[in-house]
């Protein structure tokens, strides 16, 4: 059995502001980047309160009613949404920028989380930019083109 190694091409820089995944590769980035720093900006007091007790080991996760601004802190900031949001706009940005398709179930996934957090928690500014997220992806997974260079859609599966 022989294995091919094939590696994907950069596509041009035209080619790719037209895939709608990319643009929501770069709402992911700026929204995971906004979500962390804003929300930690936010709780600067109680970030100063964990440095100055010692970083390591001041976030329990069962705190008592004293601890509770530092477990609140944590899982507003690095414990939240915001990094891995980051992460995944990341990773869609180097998938288009080489010229590769996100895959459905990527944007299919996000929009179901932004739909769970706004059944649970209400539809705010924050989970309508997570579902044009999601959207974005299927978008992009649904026009963007494939390997031969051709567009899928209902003519070009």
């Amino acid at each position: 059995m022989t294995t091919t190694d094939t590696t994907a091409e950069v596509t041009t820089t035209s080619g790719r502001w037209r895939d709608p995944a990319t643009w929501g590769g770069i709402l992911a980035l700026c929204g995971g980047i906004f979500h962390t720093v804003v929300a930690a900006l936010m709780r600067q007091e109680v970030w100063a309160r964990i440095f100055d007790e010692g970083f390591f080991n001041t976030v329990a996760l069962d705190p008592s009613p004293d601890r509770l601004p530092m477990a609140e802190a944590f899982w507003f900031s690095p414990g939240s949404f915001g990094v891995p949001l980051l992460l995944l706009g990341a990773l869609v940005l180097r998938q288009t920028r080489r010229g590769e398709r996100v895959p459905g179930w990527l944007g299919s996934g996000v929009v179901a989380w932004a739909v769970l957090i706004g059944l649970l928690g209400g539809f705010d500014g924050g989970t309508i930019i997570l579902l044009l997220i999601g959207a974005l992806f299927l978008a992009g997974a649904w026009f963007g083109k494939n390997s031969s260079g051709r567009g899928r859609g209902i003519m070009n599966p």
